[in-house]
């Protein structure tokens, strides 16, 4: 359990350790929900867009960012099918 207090704007800190557990950071949307006299707390991801931005980012080659999506995708389904060949 950790401890944060209520400011006088009514912020609370939540603490760093579990804003990586939650995946939470700066500006991120938050639901809130009262419940037996407690408050709980939970992260609101409202499109799979918001969900997995970003998530490509280490996958793409340097001078592959800014090429349409269709062009990826087509590229990425041909590099998928050569290496299921060599498994055969």
């Amino acid at each position: 359990m950790k401890m944060t207090l209520l400011s006088s704007k009514g912020q609370v800190t939540i603490p760093k350790e579990m804003q990586l557990m939650l995946g939470i950071g700066h500006r991120s949307k938050l639901a809130l929900y009262p419940q037996d006299n407690v408050l709980i707390i939970k992260p609101l991801r409202s499109s799979i867009v918001e969900q997995t931005a970003g998530s490509l980012k280490n996958h793409i080659p340097q001078g592959k960012v800014g090429i349409p999506f269709s062009k990826v995708l087509d590229e990425t389904k041909k590099i998928a099918a050569k290496k299921l060949a060599k498994r055969k």
